[in-house]
């Protein structure tokens, strides 16, 4: 008689301690990236040399952007010339940043490659709990526009 009971007392204690230490949400939480995160891993794809990784990954943030291959196709095939024209990548500076109502974020980065910058553009948004690319975009002006820039600021009073 002891036996049975001695057990079922051990099976008891089993099926105790693993329900005590599993908690099903736990299990089941997901790490939802920031939309900081997200510009970080696009942008060591393109350090890595891998751009069409990058606009994949941005693109499958946002059910309505993955379905927009031909725009998906352009961007990798741009984003695949510059490394040919410009040289490697060197590094990043967030030049802007502009956050609305906690939703929406506009970043506006200087991106050098080893002949020349380019200008690259992230629009995150988010309607729940979850940031999406809204827009991606890049130009290889950004020398132009540095330069209206500059030149806006001329002054011609005599000093």
């Amino acid at each position: 008689m002891k036996k049975p009971m001695r057990t079922t007392l051990i099976c008891i204690v089993t099926v105790l301690s693993t329900l005590v230490g599993h908690d099903p949400s736990q299990a089941q939480q997901t790490h939802e990236p920031s939309y900081q995160e997200m510009s970080d891993k696009f942008f060591n794809f393109l350090q890595k040399d891998k751009p069409a990784d990058g606009v994949d990954y941005l693109f499958a943030t946002n059910p309505a952007l993955s379905k927009m291959q031909d725009e998906a196709a352009n961007l990798k095939a741009q984003f695949g010339t510059v490394r040919t024209l410009m040289g490697s990548y060197v590094s990043r500076s967030k030049m802007a940043e502009t956050k609305v109502a906690g939703m929406f974020v506009y970043q506006h980065y200087f991106v050098a490659y080893e002949r020349q910058p380019i200008s690259v553009r992230i629009e995150y948004y988010k309607s729940g709990a979850t940031w999406m690319c809204y827009g991606l975009q890049f130009d290889a002006k950004l020398t132009d526009e540095i330069e209206k820039a500059a030149d806006a600021n001329l002054s011609f009073e005599a000093k």
